[in-house]
């Protein structure tokens, strides 16, 4: 693993010298979240309402935002260690490079994962960061939302991991993790499509995805609501889900391997 270093080094400064990468996973989701306030406070405003007396209710929104967005977003970014994946140890020229190489090519997808969750990682915390200089964005118990931030981030790589090893084709894994994170906005009701308010719809949207238990575990500690019970309950979960993820990304590789 000597070349361990040199190998992250590679990988994160492609990742973050790339402005296509940039552009939609650092700036889109900022700006989602700017627009979506800025039209709420406009609204807000038009019907009359004191913006200054309602300082809670818009800090409140801002946090729910915030949140959200940058869940979502952790998210789409497993897409890059599923690119690289088909890129270098799957598909194309690079393959066949990487093992002629005298580097064990564990060494090579070690260095990518954790360069991708590196870049996840700072990805959520300069989404959260900037948004909360231009709102009132409240951050919450600081420790409940750092495990919600590392469990995501390692949840994240784990779904790209694992479309890679199911999904032959890179733009078939595209459309597949796509499908996946759209899926899960409009499953916890923020595609702005109603999904009523049925007991069922009512679950869904609070616990039926990674995106909805990863985001209330952070609205409920503290920022918006103190239920530091129900944080934990959403985290839990979570947790669950990242550890199912794992192991069935350990049987597909061994399978692959095998």
């Amino acid at each position: 693993m000597n070349r361990f270093p040199l190998i992250f080094g590679h990988y994160f400064k492609r990742t973050i010298c790339n402005p296509i990468n940039l552009l939609i996973y650092l700036l889109l989701p900022m700006g989602l979240v700017t627009l979506n306030m800025l039209g709420n406070i406009g609204m807000f405003e038009l019907m009359g309402g004191d913006l200054a007396a309602a300082g809670d209710a818009v800090a409140a929104n801002a946090t729910l935002l915030a949140a959200v967005f940058m869940v979502a977003f952790q998210f789409f970014s497993g897409e890059l260690l599923m690119e690289n994946i088909y890129d270098n140890f799957k598909e194309g020229p690079v393959r066949w490079r990487l093992l002629a190489s005298p580097v064990p090519m564990r060494t090579f997808l070690a260095g990518a994962v954790v360069a991708n969750w590196v870049f996840n990682l700072l990805q959520a915390l300069l989404i959260f960061t900037v948004v909360g200089l231009l709102f009132d964005v409240r951050w919450g118990n600081p420790l409940m939302f750092a495990s919600v931030i590392l469990t995501v981030s390692i949840l994240s790589q784990l779904i790209g991991a694992l479309v890679s090893q199911v999904v032959p084709k890179r733009k078939a894994g595209t459309v597949t993790i796509n499908v996946f994170c759209f899926g899960m906005m409009f499953l916890s009701g923020f595609l702005f499509i109603p999904l009523g308010d049925s007991a069922i719809a009512t679950f869904i949207t609070s616990y039926g995805t990674p995106l909805a238990l990863a985001y209330r575990a952070i609205l409920y500690a503290g920022p918006v609501l103190d239920d530091m019970g129900q944080a934990l309950f959403n985290l839990s979960i979570l947790g669950g889900i990242t550890l199912v993820t794992a192991i069935l990304v350990f049987i597909f590789g061994r399978r692959r391997t095998s």
